[in-house]
C-alpha cells in the first residue's frame, strides 16, 4: 500500500526521478523488513517479487510523470486506445479498427491526442523536431506500412504473392545476388 501511495500524483507534480526515489526508499524498507523476518512466510515470495519487478522496470515505469497527459496506468491507456479505435470505426464505418491501429501505430495515437489542440500549437511543436529524428520516424512508419501491406497481400492474394516470391527467388538463383 505504501508503494501505491508513492506512485500517486501529488501537487505540485513530482518528476519521474523523484517518484522513483520515493519508490526506491519504500523498496529499501521492504528489503529490511524481509531480511528481519517480519513478513509472514506465505507472503515473503510475493513481496520479494514486487521489489524485483519494480527494480527491473526502471525508468520506463516513471516516464509518465515527466510527460504531461501521458496515462499512468494500463486502464487509462486502454481507455485512450478504445477512444482511438471507436473514432476510427465511426469515421470509416468498419467494425474493427485493429488493423488501423497496428498499421499506423503510434502515429495514429499522436494524431488522435493532438486533434484537440489548435493547429498552430501542433505546427509549433512539430517545428522543434530535428530533421534526422523526423526522417527516422518516417522510415519506421514506412517499414511498418510495407510489412502490413505484405501481410495483407499474403492473406488476400496468397497464390499471387507466393508466385511473385518464387519468381524473384528463381531470378536470384539464376543471376546471383545483386
Amino acid at each position: 500500500m505504501e508503494i501505491a501511495r508513492c506512485l500517486e500524483p501529488v501537487e505540485p507534480p513530482l518528476t519521474g526521478a523523484q517518484i522513483r526515489g520515493r519508490v526506491d526508499q519504500c523498496l529499501a524498507v521492504i528489503d529490511v523488513t524481509l531480511a528481519a523476518g517480519e513478513v509472514a512466510d506465505w507472503l515473503h515470495g510475493p513481496v520479494e517479487h514486487i521489489g524485483t519487478v519494480l527494480r527491473r522496470l526502471g525508468d520506463g515505469l516513471y516516464h509518465c510523470y515527466d510527460v504531461p497527459e501521458l496515462p499512468r496506468t494500463n486502464n487509462e491507456q486502454e481507455r485512450f486506445y478504445r477512444r482511438l479505435k471507436s473514432g476510427h470505426r465511426r469515421a470509416t464505418g468498419r467494425r474493427r479498427a485493429d488493423s488501423f491501429v497496428v498499421r499506423v501505430g503510434g502515429f495514429a495515437a499522436y494524431a488522435a491526442a493532438a486533434s484537440r489542440e489548435p493547429e498552430a500549437d501542433i505546427l509549433q511543436r512539430l517545428g522543434t523536431v530535428a530533421p534526422a529524428v523526423w526522417q527516422r520516424e518516417r522510415a519506421a512508419l514506412r517499414t511498418t506500412q510495407d510489412r502490413q501491406a505484405k501481410m495483407h497481400r499474403f492473406r488476400l492474394h496468397r497464390a499471387a504473392y507466393l508466385a511473385d516470391l518464387e519468381s524473384r527467388w528463381t531470378q536470384i538463383s539464376e543471376t546471383g545476388p545483386p
